[in-house]
């Protein structure tokens, strides 16, 4: 049992199980994080004043990306048989809201 060639095949046969222990690690962190940070709808999917509800199978579903009322109608008028409603997570374009202040460049001196 300790001849060389029994050392070398159970040193080959851990670095195979390791390789494989790796990759399932590997496969299973993958799976965690897009579980994790997949099951988020996007912040644009919100990103709007109105709300479409139409109705799938026995549920509703709803969309809340219309910026106006008008499209959000055409869109329900248009066969998805569901009705408008505004969005109660919507908060506008707080991006615009902040001034953003450059700072003055100071010019050479000629």
């Amino acid at each position: 049992m300790n001849s060389p060639s029994a050392v070398l095949r159970y040193t080959g046969a851990s670095l195979e199980a390791e390789t494989v222990m790796k990759k399932a690690i590997l496969v299973l962190v993958a799976l965690a994080a897009s579980t994790l940070f997949g099951s988020v709808p996007a912040r644009a999917y919100y990103d709007g004043p109105w709300c479409g509800v139409y109705s799938v199978g026995r549920g509703s579903s709803e969309r809340c990306d219309y910026r106006d009322f008008e499209s959000c109608r055409m869109d329900m008028v248009a066969g998805n048989r569901g009705f408008c409603r505004q969005n109660g997570y919507w908060r506008g374009n707080t991006d615009a809201s902040y001034p953003r202040h450059r700072k003055a460049r100071k010019h050479a001196q000629r």
